[in-house]
């Protein structure tokens, strides 16, 4: 009867019920975190937590899950979450064409390097850490144009 009354153990058991309890709110903080995303989002299947909705899609041809969910949701443009990430799909030609050819300059841009882009300030000086904009399109002409020589 006193091996179970015993100190040592009445700490791991604590200890262990801590860890519970603080893993419990840290993964409650995420959950809400990506549920307030998600309102920012188009509409899409409801995301499980760490999972999203990965476990919602089939091994092969996952399209046709999306096109399922576009019509459910009544939308060409869904979200889908891989894991705590949340990816904006579309679903017709005519979305893709209006958003990434008619409002590129809005929704498409280049990914953004931290350790050599920010903190090395490549950012204003590298083309290939700079974001699309005035500044990328004028390192772009420089880069492209080329002299004429006259070669006769």
């Amino acid at each position: 009867m006193s091996a179970f009354l015993d100190y040592s153990s009445f700490k791991l058991v604590y200890a262990l019920w801590t860890a519970l309890f603080v893993g419990g709110i840290v993964l409650a903080i995420d959950y809400a975190r990506m549920l307030r995303l998600r309102a920012k989002m188009p509409p899409g299947p409801f995301p499980l937590p760490i999972v999203g909705n990965v476990l919602q899609l089939p091994k092969c041809k996952p399209w046709y899950r999306f096109e399922e969910w576009a019509t459910k949701f009544d939308s060409p443009i869904i979200t889908v979450w891989f894991g705590r990430n949340p990816t904006v799909v579309l679903n017709d030609a005519w979305t893709a064409s209006d958003l990434m050819d008619k409002r590129a300059n809005i929704y498409s841009s280049r990914p953004t390097f931290v350790i050599p882009g920010v903190l090395m300030d490549g950012e204003n000086s590298n083309q290939t850490m700079l974001p699309y904009g005035d500044r990328w399109r004028l390192h772009r002409k420089l880069t492209v144009t080329y002299p004429s020589f006259d070669v006769n």
